[in-house]
């Protein structure tokens, strides 16, 4: 679903090569392993150069090729809890901050200010719709969630559009109850019946609270969502906010196909397969919404050596390359060298030339890959070259 396309941004200082050839780069590699090897360490960017801490190797200063995304056709169904459990409202004012410390101020400045900033290197529509629906438990068929209150819409939108203003008009004063089946049956069906060939699709269920009315038991619940993946391979996750228990969350998101992660686990056990945004203060939702599609649309893990450029005025040299991982966070990772796939580490990050004496990819190792397509959105890999050294982990 995403091409590997680089883009170079050029640095300072390049130096010298050290290595004449990829081979050669190998058997110095293999020597420093030998001897204690590399510590790989922290890297942080600034002003288009790197410095690595405790990693043994002069800082690169070369070109810099980002991966980008591109494609990845995405379509999202969210379907958010608007029950007056979520607090009072408050009143939308572009730009500024909430101005109430409660769970509904803080999602109606979070979902909007998300759905008008959505890069649109990422195709992405999205559907919207709320629950609690029905008074009574003339919803919990999931009837009236499988049709949304906003249709699949194009993302970004800007303040006027339909979705942004429906978000900000909701007021968190109806349904009675939290139908979580309803909810779930809708999504399953909307999601089943609206897949568009060449797109991805999901399901996206943001609550505060445990099942209240139509079915309450969590497994039974969970059974549909399961039911669903299995029957249409479409993954379901689940945003939690205070009042949902984390166990509850994990049962569902555990069934729906998420990966597990580390991030917004509240206080239950890590890894978990839910995001607990707690009230929804801070870019909490925002990065629950950002990791979701991290893992739905991931940063390729393979890149073309045809399309690096050396720093100008040298020729491109293989043994001076490095590939760092920036996380929406702006914490920056260097992964390290192995000469071949039987080389990859299960407890590190790692790369590899597809062929060292005459590659044409360099290629991710699988705890590498995993890292990379799970960072979220807004992270972003840099291929370096022109460097004066290149991180090895030893062998």
């Amino acid at each position: 679903m995403l091409a590997a396309t680089l883009t170079s941004t050029s640095a300072v200082g390049s130096q010298a090569p050290p290595w004449r050839d990829t081979a050669e780069y190998l058997r110095a590699g293999a020597a420093a392993g030998s001897g204690g090897g590399f510590n790989i360490g922290g890297l942080s960017s600034a002003g288009g150069t790197s410095s690595v801490s405790d990693a043994g190797f002069d800082a690169c200063s070369g070109v810099q090729h980002e991966i980008e995304e591109v494609g990845g056709p995405l379509d999202i169904y969210l379907i958010f809890d608007r029950t007056g459990s979520m607090g009072d409202d408050c009143e939308y004012e572009a730009g500024a901050t909430p101005p109430d410390d409660t769970k509904a101020c803080y999602a109606t400045y979070a979902l909007p200010d998300y759905l008008m900033s959505v890069s649109p290197a990422v195709d992405t529509r999205l559907a919207f719709q709320v629950m609690t629906i029905a008074e009574d438990d003339s919803d919990c068929g999931g009837e009236p969630y499988g049709t949304p209150l906003i249709d699949l819409t194009q993302l970004p939108v800007d303040l006027s559009h339909p979705l942004t203003q429906r978000i900000i008009d909701e007021e968190f004063e109806d349904g009675d109850g939290t139908h979580i089946e309803g909810a779930l049956r809708g999504m399953a069906a909307y999601t089943a019946s609206h897949r568009t060939p060449g797109r991805e699709m999901i399901g996206v269920l943001m609550t505060d609270g445990e099942p209240n009315g139509c079915e309450e038991d969590v497994d039974t619940l969970s059974d549909i969502i399961a039911e669903h993946y299995a029957a249409t391979g479409i993954r379901t996750f689940i945003i939690g906010m205070e009042g949902a228990e984390n166990d509850s969350l994990e049962t569902y998101a555990s069934a729906g196909g998420a990966e597990p992660h580390d991030d917004f686990c509240g206080d239950g056990p890590t890894p978990c397969h839910y995001w607990n945004v707690g009230n929804g203060s801070g870019d909490a939702i925002a990065s629950a919404l950002q990791a979701i599609v991290g893992q739905v649309v991931p940063l390729p893990c393979q890149y073309d050596v045809s399309a690096l450029a050396p720093p100008p005025g040298e020729q491109l040299n293989l043994g001076k390359v490095n590939i760092t991982l920036t996380d929406q966070n702006g914490v920056t990772t260097t992964i390290g060298q192995v000469p071949d796939a039987a080389g990859c580490p299960v407890d590190r990050p790692a790369w590899y030339y597809d062929v060292p004496a005459a590659p044409e990819f360099m290629v991710l190792c699988p705890s590498a890959c995993a890292q990379v397509s799970g960072a979220g959105a807004g992270s972003r890999v840099n291929v370096v070259v022109g460097c004066n050294d290149t991180v090895m982990i030893p062998f």
